[in-house]
């Protein structure tokens, strides 16, 4: 071909047939802080680690600032590179589209870079000139391994970066169908979340000798902790020693939220837990309707760090904190239950919600108060017989191990953001007494190992058991 005269090609002819690698092509550190601002030196470890290592696994505390990091890698990806293509997943629309993607659509408006980001809708995607450069994909719209290999075998690209946000809950056939992008040598993987489930693939991943490069971050890495020098701003949205200090009060230093949230650590796998962490990630992931009336459980406290609390369970599973105090004294109590079987759940006539409140210790007083009243309660003994006193020790081990079977079949909706009810859930243990009966671990105990009375977690097992009490009642009346 014989030699062209720049000089007399028009500007975007030159660009295409003599293009000028991006200055920052090799430098993602260097990018990401010229446009969206600086970064602690853990944010450019994570970066610098995507541009060395084709697998990167990063299994990191709460709060560090990896999806920041994340997202802004995903930008410097597709504005250095031609022929790039970026492909995220998380486990929920929530996680992809309302985290990861909306801090990509903030970085691309700061940055003001080529194309449009859609962050909203079921798939987030950025387009370039029209063309699909970018997209996430959560595993629902992948429900198996030939549905993720069909759409990913669309993906042509001379550059993938694929990003796998809240690793810990994505399965391993999806991770193989994404590997299955990583065909060139300029494409990376990036796999990132909370260790929460010792079980899970990413829990491979971070292992030794898995063939990925490992940054594990604690929240005491973070430079609130080491005094590392960073501005104002971004310590502000970094861990703190309060929330550390909350953390502590709320989970315990022994539990396996702490572990994974604070430590970024994955919590040993125990045959004795009562609910594994894989099913607890797996039911936050869900969103069932709250059809219909719930019926609820009511855990009474009055003083000391335990805590008031009422859970509310649909018959479809969706399970939710609805009342939450410290110090209430057992009126006060009684007239938050009264109110929500009468306002928030009522008319009882047309709505009969069942509250089932703990009447070992305090709660009867609150119990009494309302049966009194009129109110649709039902007592609940946690050291009284269970209804299969064969196979369980008492009535709080029966009611916590339906709980525990509504966790394996799939029928539970907690909130995804209660972080103390999933941290409680996670620590509880059981065994099986001299008779062969399962018995749930105390609070008692619980409390010797350094963690907090499971207020939530009892307030949901006795509402899940109130169904069978309202079932009860509503044979009993036909």
């Amino acid at each position: 071909m014989p030699d062209l005269d720049r000089d007399r090609l028009g500007d975007e002819v030159a660009r295409r047939l003599f293009p000028t690698p991006d200055p920052h092509l090799n430098d993602p550190v260097g990018w990401i802080e010229a446009k969206l601002g600086p970064m602690w030196s853990g944010q450019r470890r994570i970066a610098q680690a995507v541009h060395d290592h084709r697998h990167v696994a990063v299994p990191s505390a709460h709060g560090v600032g990896k999806d920041w990091t994340a997202a802004a890698l995903a930008c410097w990806w597709l504005s250095t590179r031609t022929g790039a293509f970026v492909m995220t997943t998380a486990p929920t629309s929530a996680q992809l589209g309302g985290i990861l993607w909306r801090e990509v659509a903030r970085h691309h408006r700061r940055a003001e870079l080529a194309g449009t980001v859609t962050a909203g809708g079921s798939i987030p995607t950025w387009r370039i000139g029209g063309e699909l450069v970018g997209w996430g994909r959560k595993p629902a719209d992948l429900s198996d391994p030939d549905e993720a290999a069909s759409a990913f075998s669309g993906i042509h690209a001379r550059s993938v970066l694929v990003v796998l946000d809240e690793a810990s809950g994505i399965e391993g056939w999806l991770v193989d169908a994404a590997m299955t992008l990583l065909t060139s040598a300029d494409s990376r993987l990036l796999a990132i979340g909370n260790p929460l489930d010792p079980g899970s693939r990413f829990a491979a991943m971070c292992a030794p000798g898995s063939g990925f490069h490992v940054e594990r971050f604690a929240v005491f890495d973070t430079p609130a902790f080491t005094s590392e020098r960073v501005s104002s701003d971004l310590l502000a949205v970094l861990p703190s020693p309060t929330w550390v200090e909350e953390r502590r009060a709320d989970w315990g230093e022994g539990s396996p939220a702490w572990m994974a949230r604070v430590l970024g650590e994955f919590p040993p796998a125990s045959r004795d837990t009562l609910i594994a962490p894989n099913l607890i990630a797996d039911a936050q992931a869900r969103d069932l309707d709250d059809e219909y009336d719930p019926t609820l459980g009511c855990d009474v406290a009055r003083s000391g760090s335990d805590r008031t609390v009422v859970a509310a369970v649909w018959p479809s599973g969706r399970l939710r904190i609805v009342h939450d105090e410290h110090g209430q004294d057992t009126m006060a109590t009684a007239g938050a239950i009264a109110r929500l079987l009468a306002e928030d759940f009522g008319p009882p006539e047309l709505h009969p919600v069942v509250a089932a409140i703990d009447v070992v210790g305090v709660g009867v007083g609150t119990f009494d108060r309302l049966a009194e009243q009129g109110a649709n309660v039902s007592a609940f003994s946690s050291a009284s017989r269970a209804l299969d006193p064969t196979r369980f020790a008492n009535r709080r081990a029966e009611a916590f191990w339906q709980l525990r079977e509504a966790f394996e079949s799939g029928k539970v909706d907690p909130d995804p953001n209660d972080d103390a009810l999933a941290a409680q859930l996670g620590a509880l243990r059981w065994k099986v007494d001299s008779s062969g009966r399962v018995l749930i671990e105390s609070k008692d105990a619980m409390r010797a190992r350094g963690l907090p009375s499971p207020d939530r977690g009892d307030a949901a097992a006795m509402a899940l058991a109130a169904q069978g009490v309202r079932l009860d009642a509503t044979l009993t009346r036909t």
